[in-house]
């Protein structure tokens, strides 16, 4: 269900973090949303009589193959962030909790977008007002990249809480017997404190 506002927005974002962040992989993630967004402007006709026009067939099957290595690139970018990471295990539940997370957060938008634009796209106002069927098409593209981004984020977030929360607990219960054992203050062990130690236990 992404349309080319959604995918532009993506493209956008991972071209600017990959490179940033060195990620081969989401600079993929970038070329492929690349492909997706033209793919989406052919096929609305906005080019037609370009030069560019002619080639409507090849975005069309670049566009598909898009579609198909996005969340592969997604869950590659996602190994690659946890192999460089210092805390690999903390990185890499927080990276398969947020791409988890953000793959259901767009399913739920992509079925509650789908139905809220059928209902929107058949008004009488949006079918005889151009303005209105572009500004509903922006709405969509950017409630569908906000869902995602929230998906990431609440997923990814919330499994680095759990897992600080766990190592918090784990350390808090670190103790032995012999952590309570009372020791001189001073840490006199010459003989004669120690006898009068055997001496003051005998004596109770």
């Amino acid at each position: 269900m992404p349309n080319g506002i959604s995918c532009a927005y993506f493209a956008a974002r991972n071209f600017v973090y990959g490179k940033k962040e060195e990620n081969v992989f989401k600079e993929g993630i970038a070329g492929a949303q690349t492909a997706r967004t033209i793919d989406t402007v052919t096929r609305t006709g906005i080019l037609r009589g370009t030069p560019v026009a002619p080639a409507k067939g090849i975005f069309s099957k670049a566009a598909a193959i898009a579609r198909k290595i996005v969340y592969p690139l997604i869950i590659a970018s996602g190994i690659y962030n946890t192999a460089k990471s210092d805390d690999k295990v903390k990185t890499g539940i927080s990276q398969a909790s947020g791409i988890a997370t953000m793959y259901t957060f767009e399913q739920l938008a992509e079925k509650g977008l789908n139905a809220l634009n059928k209902k929107l796209m058949n008004t009488n106002f949006a079918q005889n007002h151009k303005l209105a069927r572009i500004g509903i098409y922006v709405a969509k593209g950017a409630a569908y990249a906000a869902a995602s981004l929230s998906g990431y984020s609440a997923g990814s977030k919330g499994a680095e809480h759990i897992v600080d929360k766990i190592r918090k607990t784990d350390n808090t219960n670190t103790s032995t017997p012999f952590d309570t054992i009372p020791f001189p203050v001073d840490n006199d062990l010459s003989e004669e404190n120690i006898a009068g130690m055997l001496f003051e236990d005998m004596k109770l």
